[in-house]
């Protein structure tokens, strides 16, 4: 690296060929390892659910909020754009003081449009590109749910094509002369800001919306056709209704559950790479937490769509009342009639929809639920609507056959046979092809429904006694599955739903622990998981039945190797432990490397994550490909990352060694390569201002940026940066060197600034921040930003896209177990003190009567000697041949240690380093 810390053109320290750091295999079984020491949390163990202590967690709880996504979601700005451009027509209607709002009907809008046209009528180019967000967003609902069967709605769009098609030929309206008010009608009640993406917007494009690049099948470059007024006039608010709100839930589940699948569909392939490139199984690793990293933004991302759903949709509280809305329209109509003929009071569209909602709920749920309200939900509805005999047997039959439907769109395996003998096609309510078919995600809600009646009733503590091959062929065998639904069933029930409910239950996710910090950022599939094992007898949530899907989903798209997967995700697991466990040991036996409270207290709660793969649960259920990958995730990003960098560093060494390495680097010493070890770890930190004190110090800020990188103090740096001017290395014994040595031992700065995660790793910032601020969208064409500005799939994927390469691009680093590394960082710079002899300084010093509350002053001592006797030579001297002293040490003393430590890196490597594979694609829209 030249001088000025950056680097010549062409030189990369990632292009230099290293010496394989890759670990071998560990065939050993987990160690017993109780965690021991104070905790906020009384010891228990459940039938060997867990083992040991809960620690303390506080020190790493997240301080203020998670920063919110910088979009909305599709529901909030569809309806808003729509309410406008309705607003907009009525206002510009001939017969608007003639026409209430109430009774305005779909061809309205094309009589509005038509008479703007003949007037030459100035169009708000706003209302235009409002008009053309809900085209696009009603043209994909069609496309994936209606298939032209719904005319209502398509009715609807073509009048909406026309209005558009029209209103583009008009003169734009200018700025000044633009209706006043419009800012009002944003039913959010915020303004109208037209980009709401900025942080996705490429420098210099236009805004999106231009005539070249619209999408011809939707906005076609031909007249359009004047629709036929229909003879029954459509009202347009009865076509602003949850039944499209439901099309548009589903059809954004289906894109997210695309990307689970292809994530995961990348994994067999890597596999089969991993073997020809001869590389460790546990290579896997960072390819089962990439697909982990893109599963959990996609389950968060469910979470806000139903809350907000929810929103908009308050009556529509369950899975089952959605389904009813879409599929039983016409059964809804049915009761109403009934209701009209045989009933006493009123009953709504809405009435109906909400009873056929509990009706399905009551289908899909076991006869011997006790929350199951069949037997009464009938006699309860004729009762509130004053229904005669007559009309409850009516309704009677129609439950009797809403059951048959049931049993036949979602089978369990006992109804099979039966249901082999109708017409009814199963699977066939979502016609979608992540969600639907034989990935039904409606079959996995019917199981998880099942499973929550039998769960409630199950003790805590106790075990799930779920009685083999009741839902399919037991044993499950890995290799056979083909459909989600039928081969996955078995599986889902007799061994990973027990155990993950269990975990949630009784285990470490339970309410009887304390919560492990950012879990939600980092693995949002325990959140659900969690909220599922809590209340399991309430109707299943989206969130938590498109999380469990999301399970089944992996394992579909890896079954050949899933048994192979689960065997080396566990191996790799224990191996970090194993790791810390022989660093704990091994440190014993060096001399001046010393346990600290510190260390101590932060080892605890790292040692405290091996529950998360505790021996007691089944393989499949901890070590299925999206739990595996999540599990090493939270392992990864809250145990080694946010944890374990205030291990690495607990005594200063990684910022010693670094900023020697650097130092060495810029003064031709060393060169990029020499050392890889230290590469990866360079390349890993060099961002940080915090620890290099600003950007990486050039020749001359060595011993300066040192310090304010250890303590943060302009102050104490200013006066080692002056004694460093006036002492040479011949004065080892000059009272000046323990005059500053105890002052900064007395000193309050001298406690060591602890690193932010967030400045050196960008994947860290988007996962547990969620901090999007600043991504760039360098995968997508000028055209699909502007055909996906304002929608969800866009900057969904753009946020994926952009947290995936960062992790490609950091998982190097993450491949380190930095606590146990820190133990040898911290043994090097023992053996640097004895090297210059540092060491004979203090002794017999009282540096522990300056600061009590400091266990091990030796270390300020020798930060100082650093300072001053290797950075200070480095920084002044211009001669190389005067730094003999300092090129002995790296020949005798670096180049040696670092070479023996990278010859074991099964101390502290605990999985494989492998190069990106071509397959780890970016996601589009």
């Amino acid at each position: 690296m030249p001088r000025g810390g950056k680097k010549k053109k062409g030189r990369n320290r990632n292009n230099t060929k290293r010496r394989d750091l890759r670990p071998t295999n560990n065939d050993g079984q987990p160690t017993k390892n109780s965690v021991k020491g104070s905790t906020a949390k009384a010891p228990f163990n459940h039938n060997g659910a867990t083992d040991g202590i809960t620690p303390n967690f506080d020190a790493f709880q997240q301080s203020g909020k998670a920063l919110p996504n910088s979009y909305r979601t599709v529901y909030s700005r569809y309806k808003a754009a729509t309410k406008r451009v309705f607003e907009y027509m009525q206002a510009n209607s001939p017969e608007k003081n003639h026409i209430p709002r109430e009774q305005i009907f779909v061809s309205s809008l094309v009589t509005t449009a038509d008479w703007m046209v003949e007037s030459r009528i100035p169009v708000d180019p706003d209302i235009l590109k409002d008009l053309k967000f809900a085209i696009r967003v009603r043209s994909k609902v069609a496309r994936s749910v209606y298939g032209g069967g719904d005319s209502g709605h398509k009715y609807l769009l073509d009048v909406l094509i026309y209005c558009w098609k029209n209103l583009d030929s008009l003169p734009r309206a200018e700025k000044d002369i633009i209706r006043e008010g419009k800012e009002e009608l944003d039913t959010n009640g915020e303004g109208r800001s037209r980009n709401r993406f900025e942080a996705l917007k490429v420098t210099g494009e236009e805004d999106e919306g231009e005539d070249d690049d619209m999408d011809k099948e939707i906005f076609p470059s031909d007249d359009v056709p004047r629709p036929t007024l229909d003879a029954e006039a459509v009202p347009l608010q009865g076509l602003l209704d949850e039944r499209f709100d439901c099309f548009m839930f589903l059809v954004a589940l289906d894109d997210l559950m695309r990307c689970v699948v292809e994530k995961h569909r990348i994994v067999p392939g890597y596999a089969d790479y991993i073997v020809e490139e001869g590389m460790c199984g546990s290579a896997i690793a960072p390819c089962l937490m990439g697909a982990a990293i893109a599963t959990n933004m996609a389950i968060h991302q469910v979470r806000r769509l139903e809350i907000e759903f929810e929103l908009h949709n308050p009556h529509i509280s369950t899975p089952y009342r959605l389904l009813s809305t879409i599929m039983l329209p016409k059964r809804v109509k049915e009761v109403v009639q009934i209701t009209r003929e045989h009933g006493q009071n009123v009953c709504s569209v809405k009435d109906a929809n909400l009873f056929f909602g509990d009706c399905l709920e009551c289908s899909f749920r076991s006869p011997a639920d006790p929350e199951n309200r069949g037997s009464v939900i009938v006699s309860d509805f004729c009762s509130r609507f004053g229904v005669d005999g007559k009309g409850s047997e009516d309704i009677d039959k129609i439950l009797f056959e809403l059951q048959w439907l049931v049993k036949g769109e979602v089978p369990l395996r006992s109804e099979l046979a039966i249901m082999e003998k109708t017409n009814i096609t199963s699977h066939g309510w979502i016609a979608m092809s992540y969600i639907g078919g034989d990935r039904a995600i409606h079959h996995t809600i019917r199981l998880m429904q099942w499973f929550g009646s039998f769960a409630k009733e199950t003790e805590k503590g106790k075990h799930f006694n779920v009685v083999p091959g009741f839902f399919g062929s037991s044993p499950w065998q890995p290799g056979r599955s083909h459909k989600i639904h039928t081969d996955l069933d078995e599986l889902l029930m007799a061994e990973i739903l027990p155990k993950l409910i269990y975990l949630c239950r009784d285990g470490v996710l339970s309410d009887k622990c304390t919560d492990l910090p950012r879990q939600n950022a980092i693995a949002p599939l325990w959140s659900c998981l969690r909220r599922f094992a809590r209340s399991p007898e309430k109707p299943v949530r989206w969130s938590t039945a498109f999380a469990v899907h999301a399970i089944l989903t992996s394992i579909l798209e890896t079954d050949k190797i899933t048994a192979q997967v689960a065997v080396v995700c566990e191996k790799t697991f224990n191996s970090y432990f194993e790791q810390l466990d022989m660093a704990c040991e091994y440190k014993k036996g060096v001399d001046g490397v010393f346990d600290s409270t510190h260390f101590q207290s932060h080892l605890r709660v790292v040692q405290y994550l091996k529950e998360l793969g505790h021996p007691f649960y089944e393989p499949r259920a901890r070590w299925n490909p999206l739990c595996a990958g999540t599990n090493f995730l939270y392992l990864t990003y809250f145990g080694n990352i946010t944890v374990g960098t205030a291990l690495i560093d607990d005594r200063s060494q990684l910022k010693i060694v670094l900023h020697l390495y650097h130092a060495l680097i810029v003064n031709d010493i060393l060169k990029s390569g020499d050392i890889p070890l230290l590469d990866w770890l360079l390349d890993g930190f060099e961002n940080s201002r915090t620890f290099w004190g600003g950007p990486l110090p050039r020749k001359g800020k060595f011993v300066e940026q040192f310090w304010l990188g250890m303590r943060g103090s302009f102050r104490v740096a200013e006066k080692v940066m002056a004694d460093v001017s006036r002492l040479d290395d011949t004065q080892l014994s000059n009272k000046n060197h323990l005059e500053m040595i105890e002052m900064l031992c007395r000193n309050e700065a001298s406690v060591t600034t602890r690193l932010d995660p967030a400045e050196f790793s960008t994947s860290f910032r988007r996962i547990c921040n969620r901090d999007y601020h600043d991504v760039v969208d360098k995968y997508h064409s000028k055209k699909m930003k502007q055909e996906g500005s304002g929608q969800d799939g866009y900057a969904f994927a753009v946020q994926l896209n952009d947290t995936s390469q960062a992790f490609v691009k950091e998982h190097g680093l993450f491949a380190f177990n930095l606590p146990a590394l820190g133990v040898h960082l911290d043994e090097f710079v023992c053996g640097m003190s004895r090297f210059f002899k540092w060491d004979q300084l203090f002794k017999g010093t009282s540096l522990h009567d300056q600061n009590p509350r400091l266990q091990h002053p030796e270390r300020i001592a020798e930060e100082y000697m650093f300072a001053h006797y290797v950075l200070g030579k480095l920084d002044q001297v211009m001669d190389p041949s005067e730094l003999g002293r300092i090129k002995d040490f790296v020949t005798l003393f670096m180049y040696p240690f670092f070479e023996k430590l990278e010859n074991d890196t099964n101390r502290f490597i605990w999985f494989r380093v492998g190069s990106t594979h071509p397959e780890w694609d970016s996601t589009e829209e």
